[in-house]
């Protein structure tokens, strides 16, 4: 079976993990650059670097555990799904303003 990257959100660890082991991506500090783009493109490197040259049998899995590459939604996209209740951004303002605490 072909490993992936995916997305996890449990109760004691939320970040992407490999499919087949217990690989964990875990940063190793704030990203670099000048903009949020830069450090995103930053970190998004070392994910895919680290991801890439993680040797499954050296992070073994417990036998009971496994890690589907399907989301919540039911795609296979390697994203996590969106919440539920959406973001403040999805929600109307009250009132039907951007700033209701203005006039």
């Amino acid at each position: 079976m072909r490993r992936e990257m995916v997305w996890t959100d449990k109760e004691r660890f939320q970040g992407w993990v490999c499919s087949e082991c217990a690989w964990a991506f875990n940063p190793s500090g704030v990203p670099t650059g000048n903009t949020i783009a830069e450090m995103k493109e930053v970190y998004e490197r070392q994910r895919e670097a680290e991801f890439r040259s993680h040797v499954c049998a050296e992070h073994p899995r417990p036998q009971a555990e496994h890690v589907s590459s399907r989301m919540v939604d039911g795609s296979s996209s390697n994203r996590p799904a969106p919440a539920p209740h959406g973001t403040p951004a999805d929600r109307p303002a009250k009132g039907g303003k951007a700033f209701p605490h203005r006039a």
